[in-house]
């Protein structure tokens, strides 16, 4: 009987210790099948890295190929271009091109229009006649013998001939008188012992020239009117020069002392 009981003890520790060994077994192969599956997942894991690197890399290259992309575009525009520059403009596309030009408005009070050539001379000699008529003061006696020389003619005059002849007309006649005393009396007036005047009459030029001298008035005596021919011939290159060609007309006296 105690040999049963024994045996019985036996059997049952000995299936208890299989058991035991066969869960430690178990346990061992769920440990290895979690330390793969860690190593597995660690694994996994740099793979992830190494891919995350690799898409940083293509976004580096993709950054980097844009502005090459960028500037085919613009050849592809530039193309383009050249190309719609060779094809005929139709009137839809010009007017789309083309914009209106603004309306442009003037003022007609303020806008005036440019004077002519003419006008713009006439405007100069206009100022220079009223520049060289200013009045001065001039005796009354020389203004009479101008009067009575020139009677009506003289309102036909320029203004600046008037004002030149106003100005001049007492020079004239020193000027001629010096000259007559410089070349002396007429020897035949001084035999007869004569006295007279007359008046002489030409054109004066601006350049110091003389045209159309003559005497309009005589002294009653031919050696007297030649005379004063002879002396305008040679006391002119004295006067004052005129602006415009002015007719002089003076006296020119003899008297015998």
């Amino acid at each position: 009987m105690k040999l049963i009981i024994l045996s019985f003890i036996i059997s049952i520790s000995l299936h208890l210790f299989i058991f035991n060994d066969y869960e430690l077994q178990k346990k061992q192969e769920v440990v290895k099948n979690e330390i793969k599956k860690e190593k597995k997942a660690n694994v996994i894991f740099a793979k992830i890295k190494k891919e995350k690197k690799i898409v940083k890399k293509e976004i580096l290259k993709a950054k980097v190929t844009k502005p090459k992309l960028l500037e085919k575009r613009k050849i592809v525009k530039k193309r383009v271009k050249k190309v719609t520059k060779k094809r005929p403009i139709t009137k839809k596309v010009a007017k789309k091109l083309v914009k209106a030009p603004k309306k442009i408005t003037y003022d007609k009070k303020r806008v005036t229009k440019l004077p002519s050539k003419k006008k713009l001379q006439a405007v100069k000699n206009r100022t220079l006649e009223d520049f060289l008529s200013q009045p001065d003061p001039i005796d009354k006696r020389i203004l009479d013998d101008i009067q009575k020389l020139y009677g009506k003619e003289f309102e036909t005059f320029t203004k600046v001939q008037k004002a030149f002849i106003k100005k001049n007309f007492n020079s004239f006649q020193v000027i001629t008188q010096r000259v007559l005393t410089r070349l002396g009396y007429p020897q035949l007036a001084i035999q007869r012992r004569l006295s007279g005047k007359n008046v002489v009459e030409f054109l004066f030029h601006p350049n110091g020239d003389i045209s159309n001298l003559r005497i309009i008035n005589s002294s009653g005596y031919e050696v007297f009117d030649k005379y004063t021919l002879r002396l305008i011939q040679i006391a002119y290159k004295d006067y004052p020069k005129p602006k415009t060609t002015t007719k002089l007309r003076f006296n020119v006296r003899y008297r015998y002392y």
